[in-house]
């Protein structure tokens, strides 16, 4: 086909790829890596523009012929919600490293030295923010990141265009609810083995400090809990590969369930 078809083409379907990129940009926005900051706008653009092409070619959603543009603007808006959604049940789950770090730098004492993150634009925890590094990059290097765009262009058969329900679907507000208990369990299940560690540890200077009553507990305490709270996190580091894959696969499976929250009700 002669590029002034594909041109003929996409000019004629405007609308269908309109709506298309309004779903891919509102999911872009939220999911790892895409989403940093330091991506220049330009670029987030032309992505989603890119893809959108691609889903249009590919022929995986219907085209759509809405009745003048104050319809065309309805199903705009719907996709936009509609991507924002599914984007934020990637979001949620694949964050839950900070919540984790949080609670880590609370029981090693890196609780006061949250630093700014400059993909995010918020202050982070010194140990979420590492923890969210080596997860982006292993999202990056294992294939994920292609999953998700895949997962994004795939939603179009799930819910087509101007499909979802999404004022007064229940079910929709129950399983938005039921990702941020994942988000609290997940967070809570994968730092008990630092927090563990590191309860022990007071017991343990608890223990000292009645033995040993003159002993200045913060000047000896917080060292040591920073020491066994550092060597306890390189012990576990083997561990970022396990806590990628599984923030994956709960986010994956969290975005196909909203999807079909939004099909079938």
């Amino acid at each position: 086909m002669a590029a002034p078809d594909f041109l003929a083409t996409y000019i004629q379907n405007y609308q269908t790829l309109t709506a298309i990129f309004a779903r891919l940009t509102a999911f872009f926005m939220l999911i790892p890596v895409l989403s940093a900051a330091g991506m220049p706008m330009q670029a987030r653009i032309l992505f989603a523009f890119s893809v959108s092409l691609l889903v249009l070619e590919s022929g995986v959603c219907a085209t759509i012929d809405p009745n003048g543009y104050a319809e065309l603007s309805l199903i705009i808006a719907k996709e936009f919600f509609t991507g924002f959604i599914l984007g934020f049940s990637v979001y949620v789950i694949m964050n839950v490293v900070f919540f984790m770090g949080q609670l880590i730098d609370y029981q090693i004492g890196f609780s006061m030295v949250s630093v700014f993150d400059p993909m995010t634009q918020t202050q982070a925890p010194v140990t979420g923010n590492l923890i969210y590094l080596a997860v982006c990059a292993l999202l990056v290097q294992s294939g994920g990141l292609n999953a998700l765009i895949a997962l994004a262009a795939g939603s179009f058969r799930i819910v087509p265009i101007g499909k979802a329900v999404i004022i007064g679907n229940e079910p929709l507000a129950q399983r938005a609810a039921l990702s941020l208990a994942t988000f609290l369990t997940m967070a809570v299940r994968l730092s008990l083995p630092i927090v563990g560690a590191m309860l022990i540890v007071d017991v343990a200077m608890g223990l000292l400090v009645k033995a040993v009553p003159q002993m200045n507990i913060f000047v000896v305490g917080m060292p040591i809990k920073l020491l066994a709270g550092l060597a306890l996190l390189w012990m576990l580091s083997p561990m970022a590969a396990s806590i990628c894959q599984e923030a994956f696969g709960t986010a994956m499976g969290d975005a196909l369930k909203m999807m079909h929250v939004l099909e079938s009700y």
